[in-house]
């Protein structure tokens, strides 16, 4: 008899803000994982982050022995060395000093390379999460909906008009940050509405700054998401349901708020991590549908953890509906900044040719095309400040603003790419573009090359040129503009913009009319 073959296993660890996850899933030929086992362990990161400054040792340690266990868990159930493991940690921990120190004694002590969530694929998890309440509950499809994600450190919220988004943004509101804020001005006589009463005039200004942002869009339910406010689910509806009101939450709120620690631990199997942080988590989403108005809530079906750590497997790779939404963010910013529409969507195209025509050149992937098409969309926004150095006015404006689903340092990227479609080349002496790491630098030249090429075809801004081929041969790049009589303005142009890309890729840059 042919002995069976182990399993095809699949692993996800999740260091969040008050414990460390693990989910072991089976790989099935019908591309859904089945879960095998989990296992939660409390650890109070951000506890020790926002209340001390940064990570214990004693945490440290504890993090350690966790998921050292959690690799003898996955060895006893058949897992070997080339079991897919990927190991994430929430974003708090960019707020801690010695994050280096604490993610390298987790490589050195566990043989594990932890990446730390950054804001682009936080908001992609959550957008998993979103795009399945909206498939489950048909009904969210047709109303204006805001899905409103309460961290440890950061809100983040995600306005959905017609199943789309339409609107994203993200607010320095967060459980623990609230809780450190309140533990410092509290004394263990305040009563749970003197506690409550902190917690509203600590978050009142971010609070009316979501109410601006979000008052006239005509928020007719609130999905809420968080850790925390998920394992109360069974409190604000009713079993097997999603639906809850701002009632169930007020009512479920003050209630806790009335207890001590550890009636909330007892009463509803908290850790003590977070029996602490649910007050803020219950009261800062609260807040929010109050202030907007929202009676109708409705909660994920499933534990925070769990459906986190499904997603993290998924969130790595770019769906078609997820960069949309993406592109569609960044045009939204460009309305914002007037930028040239029609010029922009014509650069963006001429781009994703000459991108997908050279990918053996480049060897970039599909990330960095996103990235290229939301420079080539907002290559010009700095205009709306000046149109004299507007590539350095892009720039800035791009760093400073946000893009639904791009971390930070895709932002960064965008904005130097945008700010080298005209003009100087990068260079080293360039405070932002020195301090990427080289291989991002590299990343930059290559995409700053192919959109200073497209800007050049569309010189005159009259979108004139529709199909084009590319040949690159020996040291040229051929590029046949079809329908064109003569090239000669976007000649012109080629000749100031084609030297970051001959210095890059080694080749010139070669127009030639095609009728």
């Amino acid at each position: 008899m042919t002995p069976a073959s182990p399993p095809s296993l699949q692993a996800s660890i999740h260091l969040g803000a008050s414990s460390i996850s693990l989910l072991v899933v089976e790989n099935l030929t019908n591309s859904v994982g089945e879960p095998v086992d989990f296992l939660e362990q409390s650890v109070p990161l951000a506890q020790d982050i926002f209340q001390r400054g940064s990570i214990r040792r004693s945490t440290i340690e504890r993090c350690v022995s966790i998921l050292n266990g959690y690799r003898e868990t996955l060895r006893e159930l058949g897992a070997g060395d080339d079991t897919p493991i990927r190991a994430v940690a929430t974003n708090v921990l960019d707020e801690a000093p010695n994050q280096d120190a604490f993610i390298n004694r987790i490589q050195i002590g566990c043989g594990l390379h932890v990446e730390t969530l950054d804001e682009g694929e936080m908001t992609r998890l959550i957008y998993l999460k979103t795009r399945r309440r909206l498939r489950d509950t048909p009904s969210m499809k047709k109303c204006t909906t805001l899905v409103v994600h309460v961290g440890p450190g950061n809100t983040r919220a995600l306005l959905f008009k017609n199943g789309q988004i339409s609107d994203y943004s993200n607010y320095r509101l967060g459980v623990y940050r609230t809780s450190e804020a309140i533990t410092n001005n509290q004394n263990s006589q305040d009563s749970g509405a003197s506690t409550t009463k902190m917690i509203r005039e600590h978050i009142h200004s971010q609070i009316s700054q979501i109410q601006n942002d979000y008052a006239d869009a005509g928020v007719q339910e609130l999905v809420v998401i968080g850790y925390e406010i998920q394992h109360l689910a069974h409190e604000l509806a009713k079993p097997g349901k999603t639906k809850s009101t701002y009632r169930a939450l007020a009512e479920t709120s003050a209630q806790i708020a009335s207890m001590t620690e550890e009636m909330r631990v007892k009463n509803y199997q908290l850790d003590y991590n977070t029996a602490q942080a649910v007050i803020p988590a219950l009261e800062i989403n609260l807040a929010i549908a109050e202030t907007l108005q929202v009676k109708t809530l409705r909660l994920p079906g499933s534990d925070y953890e769990r459906g986190l750590l499904l997603d993290i497997p998924a969130s790595f790779s770019l769906t078609e509906g997820f960069q949309k939404e993406v592109l569609r963010s960044a045009e939204s910013l460009a309305r914002k900044y007037r930028v040239h529409l029609a010029h922009a969507a014509q650069v963006t195209q001429l781009s994703q040719q000459i991108f997908d025509a050279t990918t053996e050149l480049h060897q970039l992937d599909e990330h960095d095309a996103l990235l290229l098409r939301c420079s080539a969309i907002l290559h010009e926004c700095g205009n709306f400040i000046n149109a004299r150095a507007h590539h350095k006015h892009s720039q800035y404006i791009i760093q400073n603003s946000e893009v639904f689903g791009l971390g930070q340092k895709d932002i960064q990227i965008i904005a130097l790419v945008a700010r080298y479609h005209r003009k100087s080349i990068p260079k080293p002496n360039h405070p932002d573009y020195r301090e990427l790491k080289s291989h991002d630098r590299m990343r930059v030249s290559k995409l700053a090359a192919i959109l200073r090429i497209a800007d050049a075809l569309d010189r005159s801004h009259s979108s004139r040129i529709g199909k084009i081929s590319i040949r690159a041969e020996k040291q040229k790049l051929n590029i046949d503009l079809h329908g064109i009589a003569d090239a000669s303005v976007e000649r012109m142009a080629m000749r100031s913009k084609s030297n970051l890309f001959r210095d890059i890729y080694g080749l010139v840059v070669a127009l030639h009319e095609s009728l």
